[in-house]
């Protein structure tokens, strides 16, 4: 099925099945197919909560501010949001951050069958974060850098694993899929909008983001790539795993985090 990683309903044509995930075909997403993982390691790593309940994910670009998918905080308003950082589990440890501002890329919207478009969106903090091993900024692709097909990714986060919910941050190497291959494989569905980059086992399957893992971080070689916004099932051989692309996106990041 269709993933928003949020768990969303898709209206599809009659041939088409129904879509949710936190990626809009991902509903809120899970990590299929990883290994526990520590904050350590992946210290960038944030809990996006509503109302203190983990909805997606996101990553800390500087003291002030997370970049998330604009999917995950559609509609809301920033005294519902928090942000858990600098902790392996899904609802304890580590700092609860308000959020004082939400910033949503000006040319979000979504198709007929809810795919997103400028999937982005920035939440800014009441208070900075202190950097210590487990909360640090990541660095960004480059307005224009290439996510080459083939190099090995890496996602992160927590949700269901297709084993039961799991409290302990999960990691998955990927490699990425090349964006024609992947417009194609989507086609019936309005192909993949700018600004996007997939990245999963084209042809075979089993390592994935899903629900709840929106807004998550995609990092290649230590570096932010890709935010998790959305797919067809979790884990499919068909169907890669859509991500927006930071490389398109840096300039406007950059042009929204206020000193």
């Amino acid at each position: 099925m269709f993933l928003l990683l949020l768990t969303i309903a898709l209206v599809a044509a009659a041939n088409a099945s129904s879509v949710t995930r936190e990626r809009p075909m991902f509903p809120a997403g899970r990590i299929v197919g990883g290994n526990d993982a520590e904050i350590t390691t992946y210290p960038y790593q944030i809990s996006m909560q509503l109302f203190g309940e983990h909805l997606c994910g996101g990553s800390i670009i500087d003291e002030n501010y997370v970049v998330t998918a604009c999917h995950c905080v559609d509609d809301l308003l920033p005294r519902d949001i928090t942000v858990r950082a600098g902790s392996s589990k899904i609802g304890q440890g580590g700092s609860v951050h308000e959020v004082t501002k939400v910033i949503r890329h000006e040319n979000y919207n979504t198709n007929i069958y809810s795919i997103p478009s400028n999937d982005v969106a920035l939440l800014k903090l009441n208070e900075p974060i202190h950097f210590d091993d487990t909360r640090q900024p990541i660095d960004l692709f480059k307005q224009g850098e290439v996510s080459a097909p083939g190099n090995m990714s890496v996602i992160t986060g927590w949700g269901d694993t297709g084993k039961g919910i799991s409290t302990q941050l999960q990691t998955v190497t990927i490699p990425i899929v090349d964006k024609n291959l992947c417009n194609n494989v989507y086609k019936r569905y309005g192909g993949v909008p700018a600004g996007e980059i997939c990245a999963g086992y084209y042809g075979i399957g089993g390592k994935d983001a899903c629900i709840g893992d929106s807004g998550g971080p995609l990092t290649i070689n230590g570096r932010l790539a890709g935010i998790i916004s959305w797919g067809f099932e979790c884990g499919s051989a068909d169907y890669p795993g859509v991500y927006t692309e930071i490389a398109y996106y840096h300039d406007w990041i950059k042009k929204h985090i206020q000193p």
